[in-house]
Order: structure tokens, then C-alpha cells, then sequence
């Protein structure tokens, strides 16, 4: 069961959910917009899952200048919004229909956010621009809605994740 903008409402009132850096209840979720940073992959590099190097990164501050996201071209972003809940709710991710519209896409296939009822994190975008149009990247931009799930029951697992806590842009990591 999706929660309402009422439900919502009522569980940021009771601490069941918490945002941190600005909170836009829409009518099924909260939007949720880029941050201030990009990280951009250096291209050529190999990545060994077997054998794990640092993948190298250029940042690029969006606060100086917007970013023009090429076709084809693959960014990592972060959201603006830090995001925690109870264990009784999941929270996803979804994706601007109008930027969808363009050919971007902000998440590939991490779609729900399982640290988010352990940590309170700010949520890596993995942003791919698949259309034709060169689009322009803006701190602060609404990029998408964070979506809110009840569960049947608490977690009651722990959760270890090598992203826990994350607060920034937080490249992969097969360690």
C-alpha cells in the first residue's frame, strides 16, 4: 500500500518519516530534487569486480555552473533532500515523466532505497541521458518523488551496506 499525501503528512508529523533539506509533499510522495554536486566517470576506464580499483571521477560543482548532460552521457548525482524512515515503510524512487519524456532517467535499476529505514541518507541518482536533447542540470531542480510503502511488518534483519550513512554523491564500491 503506496501512503497519500495525508498518510504522509501524519508519519513526518509523528517522526515516522523525517527530510531533512526542504520537504514537498506532492498528492503520493515527496519531491525530490538534485543537489549541488555531480560526479562524472572519466571515460575508458575498466572496472574489475574481481579486482577493484577506485574508479576515478571529476567533480563538478552545479552551484557555479549548470551542467549540460550530453546523449548517451552518464552522471552520478545525490538529492538534496536526506531522507529516514520507520522499518515498516520502503521508500523508492521515481523518475520526473517530463525529464522521461527527454530520454533521462535518474535511477537504472536501484529503484528502492533499503538503507533508508537504518540511516538517514541522501539517495545517489544514477542519471542517464538517453535521448537526443542536450539537457541542462540545475541545483535544486525537481528531478523526481520519492514514493512511501507500508510494509506487512517491521524489518527485523540489520542492514550492513558499504553506502551506509551516505550524506554525498557515493561512486560504486565492490569491496
Amino acid at each position: 500500500m503506496f501512503l497519500s499525501d495525508l498518510t504522509i503528512k501524519e508519519y513526518i508529523d509523528k517522526g515516522k518519516i523525517v527530510i531533512d533539506g526542504g520537504c514537498e509533499i506532492e498528492t503520493t510522495g515527496i519531491s525530490l530534487h538534485l543537489g549541488s554536486e555531480l560526479l562524472i566517470p572519466k571515460p575508458y576506464q575498466i572496472v574489475d569486480s574481481s579486482n577493484p580499483k577506485e574508479i576515478e571521477y571529476i567533480k563538478y560543482n552545479l552551484t557555479q555552473t549548470p551542467y549540460v548532460l550530453r546523449p548517451n552521457e552518464f552522471v552520478l548525482g545525490s538529492t538534496k533532500e536526506v531522507v529516514k524512515t520507520d522499518k515498516d515503510i520502503l521508500t523508492i524512487i521515481d523518475g520526473r515523466s517530463t525529464y522521461a519524456r527527454l530520454g533521462m532517467s535518474i535511477h537504472l535499476t536501484a529503484m528502492v532505497l533499503d538503507g533508508v529505514p537504518f540511516n538517514k541518507e541522501s539517495s545517489v541518482l544514477e542519471i542517464k541521458n538517453n535521448g537526443v536533447f542536450n539537457i541542462l542540470l540545475h541545483p535544486g531542480e525537481k528531478v523526481g518523488t520519492y514514493l512511501f510503502s507500508l510494509l506487512s511488518t517491521p524489518i527485523q534483519k540489520n542492514k550492513e551496506s558499504v553506502y551506509e550513512n551516505q550524506n554525498r554523491i557515493t561512486p560504486p564500491s565492490f569491496i
